[in-house]
């Protein structure tokens, strides 16, 4: 057979170029390929999105930027999104955008795509380089009218001389300027701001030229909307007049006291601002009404109370003038309560209201089970924004049952039945940033009540219990969180004289993790808690976003309870360490604590794995 060496050359080389040369069809593997290389007659899916050579920002606060995301982890059973190469190109678009947002106008964001079996990854590629600097900011008043320093002399503009140029600090010093004018009664004040950005030497000049207008106040206020509740009501709200000076601020308060009195879907205030008169600034206040009754169903689970259930109806005008009443019913595995609560708003002034709470409970926990019938009126009042307090009294008829003579013996006597009858007291300082998850803020609270002697009842004692609890934002999105609780208890008299359910216990979730619910203490003979009249317990953790819903966290708990009062039993604090992770989901947010002890009690375990789902109640 003859050889024909050119063919035979020819072939190889088609082979080889046919075999390593990347073709853009499904099932292949490229690398270094960009969206033009994908074939658009088929569908591709994001395998994971990696992102390199940011430092300036995390790679969560960039992938919260871009609407092309991969599929959690955690999601596993759920198709991976499609890959669309016009969002994505969009996406590199945008993430340049917030790179000049933040100061970064010479940072640059490349990409490529590796394809393996119709599944992309994507590989962003930032170079950040230095960020542009404020080199001046100036503010120019047009007319007559006051500077800012003569209005607020404190005021201080979020943009700054020698700070990164960001818009979102450039757009705020406007928005505070506005408001300081605003804030002064300067209805018609108008802000103008432009800037300068020369990326050579890096640097930034701001201007910002302010029309401050002439002074107004407020003219009169129209209500429009209400059907069915009492117009008195709502505007009796207002923390405002007709004649004050104007204010946004007050504006935004008398808003947030319209939509507290929860009988509106819609509120809108829409100042009037008219040039016929622009020293009076008249108000229309537009509402659209909501079923006044309520029920509401929440359910729950977590590791020490199992199952729990919660069903409340409201009616939040309940025979007119803003009363609220609820009537509710809870159910779990330790406490079970029937409960109605009338609210009176305005009892004496427009800081104070009176409540009203008739209640039965059953509680069960090692060391006794409670049954107890309860009344207790009390007044609030809100002295600040921030500062509110209450005082209130408690009469209560309370039965302990199921404690064994171990634990008797042990705290050298019980009254297992009796009437409760005396006054109690709080405050609470509130300056975080979000009640619900803090990330910045202090919370201090101080509890306090007294029965027996002149209240007269069987139970003599008195009970203080102080806490502070302190989150720093740390930055990258990292919150520290810490917390701190004392209490002290005595009786008048006998030891018995203060109720089972008053003395202190500590341990489990909310308290000091890696024990078991109030296994923290001495243990009667029965291996029953048997509480103390000292408390000492703090915590700190580390918190931080994971993915998407996903946070994690470090905690280090400390917690003791003594049975001498004022004796603080620092000495001898039990110790638990351990992560936790937490999800937001549609039923609520599901969380799992595992924390370990550093001593553990008798016959527990020597780890504890906390579990929730919901609310506590």
């Amino acid at each position: 057979m003859a050889f024909d060496s050119n063919k035979q050359i020819t072939m190889l080389l088609f082979i080889s170029w046919f075999l390593f040369v990347p073709w853009p069809w499904h099932g292949s593997t490229l690398l270094a390929l960009t969206t033009e290389d994908l074939d658009p007659a088929l569908t591709y899916f994001v395998k994971e999105i990696v992102i390199s050579g940011n430092a300036a920002f995390s790679d969560q606060e960039l992938l919260g930027q871009i609407s092309i995301k991969q599929r959690p982890w955690y999601e596993f059973w759920k198709s991976r999104p499609i890959f669309n190469a016009d969002g994505f190109q969009t996406d590199i678009k945008r993430l340049k955008r917030f790179y000049e947002a933040h100061g970064y106008y010479r940072a640059t964001v490349g990409y490529d795509l590796r394809v393996e079996d119709s599944l992309v990854t994507a590989r962003i590629n930032v170079t950040e380089d230095r960020p542009v600097k404020v080199a001046s900011v100036e503010v120019e008043v047009q007319g007559p009218g006051p500077k800012p320093a003569e209005l607020h002399p404190s005021a201080q503009l979020p943009l700054q001389e020698g700070q990164t140029f960001e818009e979102g600090a450039y757009q705020q010093s406007e928005q505070i300027l506005r408001n300081i004018y605003l804030e002064s009664g300067y209805a018609h004040v108008q802000v103008q701001r432009s800037a300068e950005v020369d990326v050579t030497p890096n640097e930034s000049r701001a201007i910002y030229s302010v029309r401050p207008g002439p002074k107004a106040v407020f003219g009169d206020t129209r209500l429009e909307g209400v059907k069915k509740v009492d117009p008195k009501l709502v505007l009796r709200e207002l923390t405002y007049h007709a004649g004050e000076q104007f204010s946004p601020e007050k504006i935004k308060s008398s808003h947030d006291n319209i939509v507290k009195l929860e009988l509106f879907a819609v509120v809108q205030f829409i100042p009037t601002l008219s040039d016929a008169d622009p020293n009076v600034v008249p108000i229309v206040i537009r509402v659209r009404e909501k079923p006044r009754h309520e029920v509401r169903l929440d359910l729950g689970y977590n590791t020490e109370t199992l199952f729990n259930a919660r069903l409340e109806w409201r009616d939040y005008n309940w025979l007119g003038g803003g009363r609220r009443l609820s009537l509710l019913t809870a159910y779990s595995d330790v406490t079970s309560s029937l409960a109605a609560i009338l609210v009176q708003p305005y009892l004496f002034s427009r800081e104070s209201r009176g409540a009203v709470e008739v209640r039965v409970d059953q509680q069960t926990y090692q060391t006794y089970t409670l049954n107890a019938s309860r009344f207790g009126p009390r007044i609030e009042y809100q002295f600040s924004r921030t500062l509110s307090g209450f005082a209130g009294y408690r009469l209560e008829y309370q039965k302990f049952n199921g404690v064994s003579a171990a634990t008797v013996q042990a705290l050298g006597g019980l009254r297992r039945e009796g009437f409760l009858s005396g006054p109690s007291f709080g405050l609470i300082l509130d300056r975080t940033d979000n009640p619900f998850e803090p990330k910045q803020g202090e919370v201090v609270s101080l509890y306090a009540n007294q029965a027996g002697e002149i209240w007269g009842g069987d139970y003599r004692y008195y009970r203080i219990t102080a806490e502070a609890r302190k989150y720093y934002l740390l930055g990258w999105e990292t919150v520290f969180a810490s917390r701190f609780k004392l209490g002290i208890a005595d009786s008048f008299g006998a030891h018995k004289n203060i109720p089972l359910s008053e003395r202190f216990y500590s341990g489990g979730e909310g308290s000091v993790r890696g024990y078991g619910l109030r296994r923290i203490g001495p243990l009667s003979a029965s291996d029953d808690p048997l509480g103390g009249l000292s408390l000492v317990e703090g915590s700190v953790e580390l918190r931080r976003p994971i993915w998407g819903p996903v946070e994690g966290s470090l905690f280090f708990d400390v917690g003791q309870v003594s049975t001498h009062a004022y004796k603080l039993p620092f000495d001898s604090l039990q110790l638990g360490i351990g992560p936790a992770l937490s999800f937001t989901t549609p039923v609520g947010p599901v969380r799992f604590d595992l924390g370990f002890p550093f001593k553990t009690p008798r016959g527990d375990s020597n780890w504890q794995l906390y579990f929730s789902i919901g609310q506590f109640y």
